[in-house]
């Protein structure tokens, strides 16, 4: 290849480098990651008492949320055309919308907490802990899944890193039964302690649960779109 071809196919290849939407993937990720860290160890302290210092944190997972939106708009406004896209960009807009929405499910659960401060039964403290871990390995194992699609489109979805990708998603799948098993059985003791408890406790302890695993369904969610750009 002559000096003169490397020269004119350079500019394409700076504008591709320059659309690519996959760093602002991974940078919006970066704030899921951070929102979630923050929201368990919120939720940890919380079920085991400390229920009186939650505005801080909340606080914060209102921020990052807000940072991330800012980062979703700009990916969608330098979206290449499908043309530049090395995976379907119906896809990508899917995985993105998806886990924007564990954000969005974080800022809300926080914000439930903040507003309405339930003390939680001892009997039930260590399924909520419990119930919480297993969420937040479930958006682990999707960061670990998300943050190889960079490497996977670079090497061009060669085996070996497309063979990883799925792995992490397998993960993400057998973390969000546990998740879901967890729940069941958190539930299942909520309601057998109906009696015991103010109907708006059962209540709140009831969204709790439902909105702390609505994080790990979605960021399943994020791992079936991620399946079907793998399966390009």
């Amino acid at each position: 290849m002559s000096g003169k071809e490397v020269r004119s196919r350079a500019p394409i290849a700076d504008t591709y480098r320059k659309k690519s939407p996959f760093a602002g993937l991974l940078e919006h990720m970066d704030k899921v990651k951070e929102c979630v860290t923050i929201l368990e160890e919120a939720l940890v302290k919380y079920y085991k008492g400390d229920i009186d210092n939650f505005s801080e944190p909340a606080n914060k997972i209102s921020e990052l949320e807000h940072e991330a939106d800012l980062i979703k708009g700009n990916i969608r406004s330098h979206l290449p055309s499908s043309i530049l896209m090395p995976v379907d960009k119906k896809y990508f807009i899917w995985l993105l919308r998806e886990q924007d929405a564990i954000l969005d499910h974080a800022e809300n659960l926080a914000q439930l907490m903040d507003m309405r401060r339930t003390v939680v039964p001892i009997k039930l403290k260590e399924l909520f802990i419990e119930h919480t871990h297993l969420v937040a390995e479930t958006v682990s194992e999707m960061e670990k899944a998300v943050s190889k699609v960079k490497d996977l489109v670079e090497s061009s979805f060669v085996r070996k890193d497309r063979d990883e990708v799925k792995k992490y998603i397998h993960n993400v799948h057998r973390k969000e039964w546990e998740a879901d098993q967890k729940k069941y059985e958190l539930t299942k003791e909520i309601y057998k302690m109906e009696k015991e408890l103010a109907p708006m406790d059962v209540y709140h302890l009831l969204k709790i649960a439902d909105w702390t695993d609505d994080i790990a369904d979605h960021a399943e969610n994020v791992a079936d779109w991620l399946r079907a750009m793998v399966a390009k």
